[in-house]
C-alpha cells in the first residue's frame, strides 16, 4: 500500500484491486482515526504504518462509510490485534458485527470525531456517510462518487441500489464545497462542486 500526504492531517493510503482502493489515516490531538477498512490485503502495510510512519501516536477509532466488502476487509485482522472501536452508521452495523470482534458504536450525526463531521449520504447503501475535515478542507466521501483522471464521476451503478438517491446525497458538496474530495475509488478531485452538476445530466459520468 502506499501513503501519501493529502492534506495538513489526512493521509490517503491506496492499493489497485483491480482498481484503485483508498483508506484514509486522520491525524488529530488525541490520535490517529482510521476511515474505512479497504480490503484484507492492505493491513500488513496499515499495521506497519501505525508502527512506523505513525508511532507517536494510538489509532483511536475507525469510521466506516459503509460496510461494502471493499471497505471492511481489513476489520477481521485489525479487531483481532488492536482494541479500538468501529464506529458506523446504524444501518451498516449488523455487517460489521459478523465480522468484527471489537465493540461497535453506533454514529452519532451531531459529534465530530478526530477532526471530521460526518453526514449522512444514502444512496450507494442505506447507511452510507461522508466524512468532513473543515480545517483541511477535504471531504472524505467513501462511495458516494468516483473519480478519473482527476475528474468526478458517478459511483459504480452495479454496485449503487438507489442511483438517484445517492445523486441527491451528492448535494452534500453544494453545502459544504470542499478543496478537496477523495474518493475510496480512484482519487482525488480538486473543487467537485463546480463539477456536481454534470452528474446529474443521464448518461454523464456513469460507469
Amino acid at each position: 500500500m502506499r501513503w501519501k500526504q493529502l492534506t495538513r492531517h489526512v493521509w490517503g493510503g491506496y492499493v489497485y484491486w483491480p482498481l484503485p482502493v483508498m483508506v484514509w489515516i486522520v491525524e488529530d490531538r488525541d490520535g490517529l482515526t482510521l476511515v474505512d477498512a479497504g480490503i484484507p490485503s492492505m493491513w500488513n502495510s496499515l499495521y506497519q504504518a501505525l508502527n512506523v510512519r505513525f508511532k507517536n501516536k494510538p489509532l483511536v477509532r475507525v469510521l466506516l462509510t459503509h460496510s461494502h466488502g471493499d471497505h471492511v476487509g481489513m476489520l477481521p485482522n485489525l479487531t483481532r490485534t488492536l482494541q479500538v472501536p468501529i464506529v458506523v452508521h446504524p444501518l451498516e452495523a449488523d455487517r460489521i458485527s459478523e465480522i468484527a470482534s471489537n465493540p461497535i458504536i453506533s454514529l452519532d450525526l451531531d459529534h465530530t470525531y478526530g477532526g471530521l463531521i460526518p453526514y449522512h449520504t444514502p444512496g450507494h447503501s442505506p447507511g452510507h456517510v461522508v466524512f468532513y475535515h473543515p480545517d483541511d478542507q477535504i471531504l472524505l466521501a467513501g462511495d458516494l462518487f468516483t473519480a478519473f483522471s482527476g475528474k468526478l464521476r458517478r459511483p459504480i451503478a452495479k454496485f449503487t441500489p438507489d442511483m438517484e438517491e445517492s445523486l441527491r446525497s451528492g448535494r452534500i458538496l453544494e453545502r459544504l464545497d470542499p478543496k478537496l474530495t477523495a474518493c475510496a475509488h480512484c482519487g482525488v478531485v480538486k473543487h467537485a462542486s463546480s463539477q456536481y452538476p454534470k452528474l446529474l445530466c443521464k448518461g454523464h459520468g456513469s460507469r
